[in-house]
This record gives structure tokens, C-alpha cells and sequence, in this order.
């Protein structure tokens, strides 16, 4: 064998070799939310991204029927990491459940500004009805974090420091508030970066005397 022909043997090798490793899906989903992270939701591409992989088309869409399954399936891993986040301040009795209030907020603000673009993914209106089609609030298996949070409001309810109120509204306003202020502050519209402290403690103080 020539050594021309030789190397295009090993090339197709290696190449089919990738298309079939077995965590091609999960380097699909972990390489597709790295680049949310970092580059934006314009920079996700099948072409991009099977360059990257160094696989083909054909080998995504035997995990992927498309790029918006594939966008549903890393929504999916924002949330997961979401719950990750606050199931445990939710759910942690050592605390008092002002303190619990006072972490989940500080926690939300921070995760947004921390990951903006994947915070744009799991709540901006792109990619809105792949959302939809995988996170159902009415159903507590799927939405975690969400009856998390109503279970705390329903220990608040209880011990009155909040008053006894469909929790799933309340819930909505507490999210209405903190994500209002996360999203000014990613979008750039609350220039006030050196007064957020002030601002955050603010809006906590005035969300839970509004619930009382």
C-alpha cells in the first residue's frame, strides 16, 4: 500500500471510528453547552460542531432527529444543573427559612450572571417551544426546583412568615422579581453594578415583607 493511500486508509478509519464511539451523544450535549457558555446560541451549528467532534452529520442525527432535539437535550442539562443549584438551599433545615429565601435569591442572580448565555437559553424566547416541550411546571418530577421552592413557602406559611396563599403564586411572583433584576443586570439595562449589593438586599427585604 502506498504511503498516499496508506494515510487516506487511517484518515477513514479514525474518521469512522469517531462517528460510532460510544459518548458521541454526550459530547454532543457537553461540546454544544460549552459553546453556548462561551460563544453565544449563534455559534451552534451542526457544521461547527461536527468539525469540532470530528464526526459527521449522519452520525448526530442518529442521537439527534435535528438541532433543535439536540438544543432540547442541553436545556434539559441547564435545568438539571439549575435544580442542582437549589434543591439543596431549599431543602437544607438547618437554616431558617429567611436564610433559604435569602440564598436561593443570591444564588439565582449570581448563576446568571455568571452563565448568561445558558441563563438566555433556559428563559429567553429563543428556543422557546423546544422549553415547553420538556419542562412541564404542573408536573413536580420534571419542575424540581419549582415545587422545591413551594415546598419552602408551605414551611413559611406555616411558621407566618409568609401569609397562607397559593404558594404556586407566590412562587411566580418570587421568580418575576429575581428574574426581572437578573435579567436587567446580563442585558446590561441596570447599569448599577457597584450599588447591587444594596439593590439586592432591597429587593429581597421588600419581596418577603410583600408576602407577609
Amino acid at each position: 500500500m502506498s504511503t498516499f493511500y496508506g494515510t487516506i486508509f487511517l484518515m477513514n478509519s479514525k474518521k469512522q471510528n469517531s462517528y460510532h464511539h460510544g459518548n458521541l451523544k454526550e459530547s454532543l450535549l457537553t461540546t454544544t453547552l460549552h459553546m453556548v457558555e462561551s460563544e453565544g446560541l449563534d455559534a451552534i451549528t451542526l457544521r461547527e460542531l461536527t468539525q469540532r467532534l470530528g464526526t459527521s452529520r449522519s452520525a448526530v442525527y442518529r442521537h439527534f432527529e435535528s438541532k433543535e432535539a439536540l438544543m432540547k437535550g442541553v436545556i434539559e442539562q441547564g435545568y438539571t444543573q439549575l435544580d442542582k443549584l437549589f434543591t439543596p438551599i431549599f431543602k437544607d433545615k438547618s437554616r431558617s427559612v429567611e436564610e433559604r429565601f435569602e440564598r436561593m435569591s443570591r444564588a439565582y442572580l449570581e448563576f446568571a450572571m455568571e452563565h448568561p448565555n445558558l441563563y438566555r437559553l433556559l428563559f429567553g424566547e429563543r428556543f422557546r417551544e423546544e422549553r415547553e416541550g420538556i419542562c412541564d411546571y404542573r408536573d413536580e418530577t420534571q419542575a424540581t426546583g419549582l415545587y422545591a421552592l413551594i415546598g419552602l413557602l408551605l414551611e413559611a406559611q406555616e411558621v407566618g412568615i409568609v401569609e397562607k396563599a397559593d404558594p404556586m403564586i407566590q412562587a411566580a411572583t418570587i421568580w418575576a422579581s429575581v428574574h426581572g433584576l437578573a435579567s436587567l443586570l446580563i442585558d446590561g439595562h441596570l447599569m448599577m453594578s457597584d450599588n447591587l449589593e444594596e439593590i439586592y438586599r432591597y429587593m429581597y427585604i421588600s419581596l418577603l415583607k410583600g408576602l407577609r
